[in-house]
C-alpha cells in the first residue's frame, strides 16, 4: 500500500503539462489586468517544495495602445499552481514572484491611468464595487448583477529588484523607484490589500508599509481606509484615515511627520523650495484634512528646531503660484532666531556673499503666521507674553513682535527684508517702553560706564543687504535712549575731577573708587552710518552737575573718540544761586581707547 502511494506520488507531476500551466498562467494574468500578456516559451517547473512554473520575458501591453511600450515587464515569473487542479487541466495559482520587473505608470488629468481597462476582472470588480458603495452611501439597492468577481483579487506577489517608473506631467522626465523588493498580498477582493517593500528613491533607502480597506474603491475613485508608513532617513511618515484618489479627491485622517533636517528632506522631494540652512529637526502631529490644492492641519503639535507649538495651519498650492502657508502657533518657549532661520536661507556671513545672497526663497513661498509665546529670546534678550506675526509675502519677508513683556516693560519690533527696489535690503526696528536698562544690559552681557534706569528705547537701523549677510559696517540708522533716575556704575564724579585736575590719562577703572554718578534724567541720541556711530546728543543730568557727551564711535574698530564736558545743571544753578559767587568752570576731557575700558584725557580750558 505504502509503495504504491509513492508510486502515485511519484508519477503525479509526469500528468502535468507545462504547456498547459503557461498557457493557464498567461490567460489568468490576461484575464485579470484585461491586457495582452506575452510569457516566454521555455518554462521551467519545480516541484518541490511546492510546485512552481518559471518563464522569463515576460509583458504586459496596454489594451488602448497596442503599439505602445508595455505597462510591465520583467526577466521572469515564478507561480505557485496547485498540482492536482493542473492535473484536472485547470491550474490555479496562488502566490506568484517577479524578478527584476519594471511597472511604467503614466497618470492621466482625469485620475485614469495606461494601465485603465474597460475589460478584465480587476476592472468588472471596480464598476461592481464602486456600484454597490454608490448604493450603500444613497441608502439605495444594489443594482442588480452588480456582484464583484472572486479573481478580482491580485493574490500576493512577491517583487525581487524591481523598477517603478511613473510620469504625471507629459512634458517632465519620469519619477523612479529602484531596487524595490518586498510583496504586495490582496488574497480576496473584499479583503484589505498590504504592501510591505523596500525601494531606492533618489537616492535614498525607504521602507514603504500601507494596508488599503478596499482596493477596488480605491482604484474607482472612492474612499477608503487607509493606513500608510514610509521610513527613510531624511523622512519618516505615518497616515491613519481615509483617501480619495479622484482627481478632486482627498485625504483626512492623522499624521506624524519627522525629518532630522527638514532642508535635506525637501531636496529629497524634489521641491525648490530653499528654506534655511539653519533649520534643522521638524517633527509634527496633526489631523489633517485635504482636498484639492489645499490642507489643513488641525489639533497641531509641531517642533521646529526644539521650539514646540500647537495650532492650526492652512497650506495651499496652486497651481500658477507660490505654495502659501497661514495658521496660528502657540509656544512654551521660542527662540526667535532659529524660527526665522527656518524659512530663509542662510549662508556664512562675510563682505564676500553680501551681494550675491540668494533672496528666491521669498518669491518661492508664501507666509502668514501669527504666533504667540509664554516665553521667547532674541539672541540674548528673554521676553515672556509674545505676540508676534511673520510673514513672506510678494518678494518680503518680516518678523513684527507686536506686543512683548521685557524686563519690566513693553517691546515692539519689526525684522524687514526686502528682495530688491529701494526697499530692498534688511530693516530692524525696536521700541522699548518702560524697560529696566540694567538688566537688559546684564542680559546682553554689556558692561562699563553704561547708565541703568527706567526708560525708552527707539531703535531703526538698515542695511542694503539681508540680516544674515550684514555687518556692522553696512547698518545706517537711528537710536535714541531716554532714562528717568539712574546710575553709571563704576564712575564716581569727585574721583573724576580729583583725577582730572593731577592726571593727564586715567581709565575706568580708577573713577570706580567711590560712589557711582546718579542722575535725574539722561538722554542719547545716535546716528549709524559708515561703520561708526555719531553721537549727536549725550545728557546725564544730576542734581548738581550735568555731563555732556558728543563725537563718534568707530565701532567697526572697536575704538572710542568722544567730548565731554561737565558743568553744573540748570536746577542745581538755580538752587545754589544765592550763596554762589563765583561758578566753578565746565570740566572738559576727552573719551579714547576702546569700549568697555575708555581712557579719559582731561582738556584743558
Amino acid at each position: 500500500m505504502a509503495l504504491a502511494l509513492i508510486a502515485i506520488a511519484v508519477s503525479l507531476p509526469l500528468a502535468v503539462s507545462s504547456d498547459l500551466v503557461r498557457d493557464r498562467l498567461e490567460r489568468d494574468i490576461g484575464a485579470w489586468a484585461g491586457h495582452p500578456v506575452s510569457l516566454g516559451n521555455a518554462p521551467s517547473m519545480s516541484f518541490w517544495p511546492l510546485p512552481t512554473i518559471k518563464l522569463d520575458n515576460v509583458e504586459i501591453s496596454p489594451s488602448s495602445f497596442a503599439d505602445g511600450d508595455p505597462i510591465m515587464r520583467a526577466d521572469s515569473i515564478v507561480a505557485n499552481f496547485n498540482l492536482f487542479s493542473a492535473i484536472l487541466g485547470a491550474p490555479s495559482f496562488s502566490e506568484f514572484k517577479l524578478v527584476r520587473p519594471t511597472f511604467s505608470l503614466e497618470i492621466y488629468p482625469d485620475g485614469t491611468s495606461n494601465w485603465a481597462s474597460l475589460d478584465g476582472e480587476l476592472s468588472r470588480g471596480i464598476k461592481s464595487a464602486v456600484a454597490l458603495d454608490v448604493a450603500a452611501q444613497s441608502g439605495q439597492p444594489a443594482p442588480e448583477g452588480a456582484s464583484v468577481p472572486a479573481s478580482a483579487a491580485l493574490g500576493t506577489v512577491e517583487i525581487e529588484d524591481g523598477t517603478v517608473q511613473w510620469i504625471r506631467d507629459p512634458g517632465a522626465p519620469a519619477e523612479k523607484l529602484t531596487a524595490v523588493n518586498g510583496t504586495v498580498s490582496w488574497t480576496s477582493p473584499t479583503a484589505a490589500a498590504r504592501v510591505n517593500l523596500s525601494a531606492i528613491i533618489r537616492g535614498e533607502q525607504v521602507a514603504i508599509t500601507t494596508t488599503i480597506g478596499s482596493p477596488l474603491l480605491l482604484l474607482g475613485q472612492r474612499a477608503t481606509s487607509l493606513e500608510a508608513t514610509l521610513a527613510s532617513a531624511p523622512l519618516n511618515l505615518s497616515f491613519n484615515g481615509t483617501l480619495n484618489l479622484a482627481p478632486e479627491g482627498y485625504f483626512n485622517g492623522s499624521l506624524k511627520l519627522k525629518s532630522p533636517s527638514v532642508r535635506r528632506a525637501l531636496e529629497w522631494s524634489g521641491t525648490e523650495i530653499k528654506p534655511g540652512d539653519a533649520l534643522g529637526a521638524l517633527e509634527m502631529t496633526a489631523d489633517i484634512s485635504a482636498g484639492g490644492l489645499a490642507a489643513k492641519l488641525d489639533n497641531l503639535t509641531i517642533m521646529i528646531d526644539q521650539n514646540r507649538g500647537t495650532g492650526v495651519l492652512d497650506v495651499e498650492l496652486p497651481a500658477e503660484a507660490p505654495p502659501t502657508v497661514g495658521g496660528t502657533l502657540a509656544f512654551n518657549t521660542l527662540d526667535i532666531t532659529s524660527f526665522l532661520k527656518a524659512f530663509t536661507p542662510l549662508p556664512k556671513a562675510g563682505d564676500d556673499i553680501a551681494s550675491t545672497i540668494d533672496t528666491r526663497f521669498l518669491r518661492e513661498i508664501g507666509l502668514d503666521l501669527r504666533l504667540s509665546a509664554q516665553t521667547a529670546r532674541f539672541g540674548p534678550v528673554v521676553m515672556s507674553n509674545l505676540a508676534a506675526a511673520a510673514r513672506v509675502e510678494e518678494g518680503r519677508a518680516m518678523f513684527d513682535i507686536g506686543d512683548a513683556t521685557a524686563y519690566g516693560g513693553n517691546l515692539t519690533g519689526r525684522i524687514a527684508i526686502s528682495e530688491k527696489g529701494v526697499d530692498g535690503g534688511a530693516k530692524l526696528r525696536i521700541s522699548a517702553r518702560n524697560t529696566d536698562f540694567g538688566k537688559l544690559f546684564d542680559a546682553m552681557d554689556m558692561t562699563g560706564p553704561l547708565p541703568r534706569g527706567i526708560g525708552t528705547l527707539d531703535l531703526e537701523v538698515a542695511s542694503p543687504y539681508p540680516t544674515w549677510a550684514t555687518s556692522l559696517a553696512d547698518l545706517t540708522g537711528k537710536i535714541k535712549l531716554t532714562l528717568g533716575k539712574g546710575v553709571t556704575p563704576g564712575f564716581d564724579l569727585a574721583r573724576f575731577k580729583q583725577l582730572a585736575r593731577t592726571e593727564r590719562f586715567f581709565g575706568i577703572a580708577d573713577t570706580a573708587t567711590g560712589s557711582p554718578f546718579t542722575f535725574n534724567a539722561a538722554e542719547f541720541e545716535v546716528d549709524i552710518a559708515g561703520g561708526q556711530a555719531e553721537l549727536t546728543r549725550g545728557d546725564l543730568i544730576g542734581t548738581t552737575e550735568t555731563i555732556t557727551l558728543s563725537g563718534v564711535v568707530p565701532y567697526s574698530r572697536g575704538s572710542l573718540a568722544i567730548a565731554g564736558v561737565i558743568g553744573r545743571s540748570k536746577r542745581g544753578e538755580a538752587e545754589a544761586a544765592p550763596a554762589v559767587t563765583q561758578a566753578e568752570p565746565p570740566l572738559r576731557f576727552f573719551v579714547g581707547g576702546s569700549w568697555p575700558q575708555p581712557v579719559f584725557s582731561p582738556v584743558a580750558n
